[in-house]
């Protein structure tokens, strides 16, 4: 997956969880639900594996993952976000836990993901606090290549696949990019562009999916000189380039929301949670008040 469509998701969901008071509750909200289901998940498997309480964690967060890997919400879905903790946007990214295992189980060659097959609990913390940068890219990256299959086979022609991922390539990049983070945001096709896309099917053209005027796709083409300029100004490494981004924005990721869950002697909680920010909404669809790119 492109750099510049990594970034564009990343620096999207950040701008998102603090454009409004009520992105930022939701922020919050989010980070505490994490929390909670993290720690209970180690006290279980502390009592499952007692020598190795984090991979009993991991064989109960697996168990859950395995009753239903083909979970999904639509929108904000609160009901299921509820009954289910992996489905809820986790960490400055924005991951669902249930994406994020999919990446890995499904990627377990990617470096990112080698410590963490076997370790999907640690993978959750990492990914609820931002410590690890590597991670983050690499999950986004695998959930962009399912939304770039997403969109060729919305675009084929009479269910030939082939027709879908060359209309996709003649995509120009910039169109492809903006489209893979407006899918980062809206996750699997809305209603909408499912019916225009059996449409064009029924008519024998290639359906072409469109960047919404004031959703994610078109504040990523307003900002992809900002975004590729902070990409080159950083290092090689993607890590260390979404490093580089956050110096740029200026952002303030040290401070943690207090927890009385810290009580227990799960190793990650007494690091710092999942990092907040400074609540300064600016104006709509555009970065550069908040980051400075």
């Amino acid at each position: 997956m492109p750099a510049e469509a990594i970034a564009g998701a990343l620096v999207q969901e950040r701008f998102d969880q603090t454009d409004s008071l009520t992105n930022y509750a939701r922020m919050v909200g989010s980070s505490l639900v994490a929390r909670e289901f993290l720690d209970r998940r180690f006290i279980d498997g502390r009592e499952r594996n007692r020598l190795h309480p984090t991979q009993g964690a991991s064989d109960i967060i697996l168990d859950k993952y395995n009753a239903d890997p083909n979970a999904m919400t639509v929108g904000r879905d609160i009901r299921k976000k509820i009954k289910n903790p992996l489905l809820v946007d986790y960490g400055p990214a924005g991951m669902k836990f249930q994406n994020a295992i999919r990446a890995i189980l499904n990627n377990p060659d990617d470096p990112a993901f080698a410590q963490y097959v076997k370790d999907l609990y640690s993978a959750d913390v990492a990914l609820h606090k931002g410590s690890d940068q590597a991670l983050m890219a690499s999950t986004i990256g695998a959930y962009l290549r399912e939304g770039a299959r997403n969109y060729q086979s919305n675009m084929s022609v009479n269910g030939d696949l082939t027709t879908g991922i060359d209309a996709w390539t003649r995509l120009d990049p910039s169109t492809r990019n903006a489209l893979l983070v407006q899918f980062y945001k809206q996750g699997p096709t809305p209603k909408l562009a499912l019916k225009n896309s059996m449409i064009a099917a029924q008519n024998g053209v290639p359906y072409v999916p469109r960047i919404g005027v004031d959703g994610a796709g078109a504040t990523y083409l307003a900002n992809e000189p900002a975004i590729i300029r902070a990409l080159a100004d950083g290092p090689a490494s993607f890590s260390d380039r979404w490093n580089a981004i956050n110096d740029r924005a200026g952002r303030d990721y040290q401070r943690s929301v207090r927890n009385p869950a810290d009580r227990f002697t799960n190793p990650a909680s007494r690091a710092d949670v999942q990092p907040s920010v400074d609540l300064n909404p600016g104006r709509p669809h555009t970065f550069r008040s908040i980051y400075g790119i």
